[in-house]
């Protein structure tokens, strides 16, 4: 007979109690998609009937304003997304990939949002939150590819950069931009700040990055470097013959414009893939290649840690104990961890972390609990 251990129960007991949150939260969506119906709005012009936010504000000591956001966004909901709703109800997703999913189909037809809905929900609630909203919009781009790209274009005129003060005599300098050029950007700062490194400059990278960004604004002169990014496209999408997205690195899925507008005006890496997705092959040709830790940075993309998403750039290429110099090239005896879960695994006991395939890991917690972990595929498997 197996024993569990008291962390495993209590692990055990949030998940129920999570799942038991998403039902109520969902029946919570219901009833309030059901009070807009009970009373429909008896004006022409408005979406509620007069009073209906000021009766729920009132009990729930909430806003008026939250109230009406509230009930509006439960009624749209329930009319246009009932595979999510239920989905949140039976457990199969949380609020937030809900939330998520509203947001990003609110703009759609009736018709493409459940083409969308329908689409990720096969796949389940995919292995993070993030992953879950990149899937939701690159099929959101997919069925719409033309409102996607004037969503872009209208962030591009809504580009801007403004200040937020703080009381303690500091201030973010906060720009809007497309990501390519915020991509761009920070590598070049990142750059410099790592250039700008001596042995007796005891500021941190984070505080050197931002002296370089001082520098460059007011005026000292320093040497500028040539940035690069990772864009996957299909090309039959760069060479104009359809709209289907493309990914950019650390941000995620981008108009089929974009991947072009950064063809005619970047540097471009070439990534390979097979029709399920998985990456097959990295160009070399973009700059001298890091070799087999390139590989493995480019296929695992953040910290295979489950619910870590340190970027790659940023994790160290960790070998299995199994590895060796006659295997040393093998994919499987290679993941990215970051700093973080580096030292997790030294100073903890108890963990158990079994590589079966070069782009799977299977973690056993010292509390018995089972996670695997695929990596992220640069497209959705194929139909």
């Amino acid at each position: 007979m197996t024993q569990t251990t008291p962390e495993a129960e209590i692990i055990t007991a949030i998940q129920a109690a999570e799942k038991r949150q998403n039902f109520w939260q969902a029946m919570q969506i219901r009833d309030l998609a059901k009070l807009a119906e009970c009373r429909p709005p008896d004006r022409p012009g408005i979406q509620l009937a007069d009073g209906t936010p000021e009766e729920l504000a009132a009990p729930m000591n909430m806003s008026i304003r939250v109230a009406t956001k509230r009930i509006l966004e439960a009624e749209h909901i329930v009319r246009r997304l009932p595979a999510t709703l239920q989905a949140l109800q039976d457990g199969v997703i949380d609020t937030a990939r809900l939330r998520a999913t509203y947001q990003i189909t609110k703009d759609l037809s009736d018709d493409d949002a459940l083409t969308v809905e329908k689409a990720v929900l096969s796949h389940g609630a995919h292995a993070s939150y993030q992953e879950y909203r990149r899937a939701l919009r690159r099929q959101a781009m997919k069925v719409d590819p033309e409102a996607a790209e004037r969503k872009r274009k209208q962030r591009l005129e809504q580009r801007d950069v403004v200040t937020r003060k703080s009381e303690d005599g500091s201030a973010k300098l906060v720009a809007t931009m497309l990501a390519g050029e915020a991509e761009s950007a920070y590598n070049v700062l990142n750059h410099l700040a790592h250039k700008a490194k001596t042995p007796d400059d005891t500021r941190t990278l984070a505080q050197r990055r931002a002296d370089a960004l001082i520098d460059l604004v007011l005026g000292n002169d320093r040497q500028r470097v040539r940035a690069t990014i990772n864009v996957t496209v299909p090309l039959s999408t760069l060479i104009g013959l359809n709209d289907e997205p493309g990914e950019l690195t650390e941000y995620g899925p981008i108009t089929a414009e974009q991947c072009r507008e950064l063809a005619r005006d970047g540097v471009l890496r070439r990534l390979v893939t097979d029709d399920f997705g998985h990456l097959l092959d990295v160009s070399p040709n973009r700059y001298a290649s890091e070799g087999l830790a390139e590989r493995i940075r480019m296929r695992d993309r953040t910290c295979r840690q489950p619910g870590c998403r340190v970027p790659g750039r940023k994790c160290r290429v960790h070998t299995s104990k199994r590895a060796s110099r006659r295997r040393r090239h093998r994919d499987r005896d290679y993941r990215l961890l970051c700093k973080r879960h580096q030292l997790m695994y030294q100073r903890t006991k108890g963990w158990i972390v079994a590589q079966p395939e070069p782009d799977r890991l299977i973690f056993v917690t010292p509390t018995a609990q089972v996670r695997e972990a695929v990596a992220e595929r640069y497209e959705e498997p194929a139909a």
